[in-house]
């Protein structure tokens, strides 16, 4: 490149001679902004790793922390990994505390390297815009440390949480053996912070060592009416059997004034006629009265060919029957008649006499709603009108719940809700446009599951 003429070491004009400026300053330049340039790039890629490896520690705490107890029964099967997971999520306070490490170490050095390190290339920039060198380094450090923080919050935080809530099984399988490692290594450390940790909690009266509470009815219903998975039917059965959890027996049972007994001295031959006449495919057997019941009879016992001695009583072939409390809930009644394959049980009240019977039937109708077979009436019988300050409720209301919202009084017995009140008093099975009048107050019963009672119309007695 001609630069024109050029002097000579003694500072003489050369004569005709052109001389070339050295291209070693504009290549220093270039070097040195190349270096920055470089320089900057390393800093902002340190930066960005550190943040991301703070992530995969957010990402691995909540993950561990979201395991259902479920979820790691089955993880344990899955080898090395699973076994590793499942060892870390019995003592939370390691793992927490192993994770916490990471991310508070990688968040630290995350913000002084940044600040550091690319401040020295930002600084210059606002000098050139004629900022003074103090408030150059004071919006140097606000600015980078709020980009840090962005970057961290959405790439370090917010995605590795969202991650880990989707991916909870996969994320912890990945993760176990860092963060177990690291638990190690930094052993120390972690005993200081936990015991810390444990030393703090006490001062606000918490034992850090008492389990956590586990999940209460309540949330489970709500977790059940709002899981999109789950059908309507579904949901309702779910939530029939919470409801069952504090139901009796003797709510759901056939009163004995409607049970149909058979007397042990019966001959086969006489067992058949009345049993041909009814509808029924279990008999409890009696000794002279109901409250002395030996046993039970299948009808199809009666229909079996070696069974055709004229001369032979049921007595002989009576079969054992099982006998439950009127306080036994209905769930509880359910599996012990299920685990000892029983189908009729003999409800005892609380002298040891018969109060009634009780099937699987009913109890499964408790669960699922009513179970209609080619026996059952398929009639509708009309539903009561309700009339203006008619209140219709449902059976399961209780019976406190009643008094404190409505403050109707009724009186105390062997029952807990409306329809157990209901059913007592009635002393038989409830029927659609049954009517009760006690203490100022109407029920009709408007709608059944099953045998038992559904909903009820509650009327205030004029003048009272």
């Amino acid at each position: 490149m001609r630069v024109g003429k050029g002097y000579d070491r003694k500072g003489k004009k050369g004569k005709g001679r052109e001389i070339r400026r050295s291209f070693s300053e504009p290549c220093l330049s270039t070097v040195i902004i190349g270096d920055m340039a470089d320089g900057a790039l390393k800093s902002i890629a340190i930066v960005l790793a550190l943040i991301a490896v703070g992530g995969i520690f957010v990402a691995a705490e909540i993950a561990l922390i979201s395991l259902r107890e479920s979820q790691v029964k089955q993880i344990a099967n899955l080898g090395k990994r699973g076994a590793r997971v499942a060892a870390l999520t019995k003592h939370p306070n390691r793992f927490l505390a192993a994770a916490q490490v990471g991310i508070t170490v990688c968040g630290f050095l995350s913000a002084a390297l940044g600040a550091e390190q690319l401040g020295q290339y930002v600084i210059p920039k606002l000098e050139e815009l004629g900022i003074s060198t103090g408030t150059s380094e004071i919006l140097s450090i606000v600015g980078i440390t709020l980009v840090i923080a962005y970057i961290s919050l959405v790439f370090g935080e917010l995605v590795p949480k969202r991650l880990a809530l989707y991916k909870t099984e996969a994320i912890a399988l990945a993760s176990a053996a860092t963060i177990d490692r690291i638990a190690i290594v930094f052993k120390p450390i972690i005993w200081l912070v936990s015991h810390s940790t444990d030393l703090v909690m006490k001062l606000f009266g918490i034992n850090a060592k008492t389990p956590r509470s586990q999940i209460s009815e309540a949330e489970l219903m709500d977790l059940v009416s709002g899981h999109a998975d789950l059908t309507k039917e579904e949901r309702e059965i779910v939530t029939e059997v919470f409801k069952s959890s504090d139901r009796l027996i003797d709510e759901v049972m056939v009163p004995r004034s409607e049970v149909d007994f058979l007397d042990a001295s019966l001959t086969i031959s006489q067992a058949r006629k009345i049993v041909v006449k009814l509808t029924h495919s279990r008999y409890p057997v009696v000794r002279g009265s109901s409250d002395d019941v030996i046993g039970f009879l299948h009808a199809r016992d009666l229909l079996d060919p070696k069974f055709d001695d004229a001369q032979l009583t049921i007595m002989e072939i009576v079969r054992n029957i099982m006998f439950l409390p009127k306080t036994s809930q209905v769930l509880q009644a359910l599996t012990e008649m299920r685990s000892k394959r029983q189908h009729i049980a003999i409800v005892l009240d609380k002298n040891g006499g018969t109060n009634g019977i009780i099937t699987l039937e009913n109890l499964v109708e408790c669960l699922i709603g009513q179970i209609q077979d080619e026996y059952d009436g398929h009639e509708t019988q009309p539903q009561p009108k309700a009339r203006v300050g008619d209140i219709e409720i449902s059976g399961e209301v209780l019976l406190s719940d009643l008094l404190e919202s409505k403050g109707i009084l009724l009186p105390a017995g062997p029952y807990e809700t409306v329809s157990g009140f209901v059913t007592h008093y009635l002393g038989r099975i409830a029927q659609v446009n049954d009517v009760i009048r006690i203490n100022g107050a109407r029920f009709t019963i408007i709608s059944m599951n099953g045998k038992q009672i559904n909903q009820l119309l509650l009327t205030r007695d004029s003048g009272n």
